[in-house]
């Protein structure tokens, strides 16, 4: 790689529409041009490094802009969650579960999206990528087996709840509540949420990891804002079963659906106007993350 080379990439990223491949040819371009080129001093080399890395088009600056104005207008709504809850399925491109699609097909797709292996060069490192690729493999064939036995699920179609796949993943279930006891305080809020906005079920989120089945899924309520009984800040749900404490392989994603419905009505779960923090996966991992921290070192009877 020439000199001329390196500047001719670092025109295209610094004039003209960049993506993430021409920066980071840009910033090895440069890189290797200053390596056979050293007299140009570091300093001089580090910003032009920050400048090529770091610049955002214009539009893609106004556009994250705008989405995060719109993100705190959500929550601030003071209206228990509904507008985030309206906002968010109306960007969802959850895929229903249907007969028409076969689970095959799913499998598929989801694989297909799934990134590439990077090729390993030592011994060690394949080997590593092959474990890698076992847990994969595990990781598929145990969800389709939870998607196949809750398709053919009584609480399914009697509408105790619905699964759909978030971005059509296969690894991220959308599960929607609808049939909580009727005298429990969240099934009041929810009476009263479906009458001025229509919306009649708490939306939660199911994210089978990479570890799954040795790890817990982690789950967290999308909206409205739930508040207690076993809800934590960011809406994670704080349950034994799901930490790695108290997991058990064998505990189906059925279980954990209903598991964390009688949670919520045992613990007086209810619908709040506001949250002091906003319903994130960022904000509920780090509650989960504390939740664990803590109970792994006092116990759960003693919290």
């Amino acid at each position: 790689i020439d000199r001329k080379a390196c500047d001719s990439v670092s025109i295209q990223v610094e004039n003209g529409p960049c993506n993430d491949v021409l920066r980071v040819s840009a910033l090895l371009c440069f890189v290797l041009g200053h390596l056979r080129s050293p007299r140009t001093s570091h300093h001089k080399m580090l910003r032009k490094l920050k400048k090529l890395v770091c610049k955002e088009p214009a539009a893609a600056a106004d556009a994250s802009a705008r989405s995060e104005d719109a993100q705190v207008s959500v929550y601030k709504s003071g209206d228990g969650g509904a507008q985030l809850y309206l906002h968010l399925q109306a960007q969802s491109r959850s895929a229903p579960l249907d007969q028409e699609r076969s689970l095959e097909e799913i499998a598929a797709h989801s694989v297909a999206s799934a990134p590439a292996p990077v090729v390993a060069a030592s011994a060690s490192k394949q080997a590593n990528v092959a474990i890698q690729q076992q847990s994969e493999r595990v990781r598929q064939k145990r969800v389709m087996k939870e998607l196949r036995e809750i398709q053919e699920s009584h609480n399914l179609k009697s509408g105790v709840f619905s699964v759909a796949l978030a971005d059509d993943n296969l690894f991220e279930w959308d599960v929607k509540l609808y049939k909580f006891d009727p005298d429990s305080l969240l099934a009041r809020g929810l009476a009263h949420m479906s009458q001025s906005h229509g919306i009649d079920n708490v939306w939660i989120r199911i994210s089978f990891q990479s570890n799954y089945p040795f790890s817990p899924p982690f789950v967290r309520v999308i909206a409205p804002f739930v508040q207690g009984g076993f809800v934590l800040s960011g809406g994670a749900i704080c349950l034994e079963l799901l930490t790695p404490d108290g997991w058990a392989q064998t505990c189906t994603t059925e279980a954990i659906i209903m598991e964390t419905m009688v949670a919520m009505v045992k613990g007086k779960s209810r619908i709040v106007s506001t949250v002091a923090k906003v319903f994130s996966e960022a904000e509920a991992q780090v509650s989960y993350d504390y939740l664990v921290k803590t109970h792994a070192r006092h116990g759960w009877e003693n919290n």
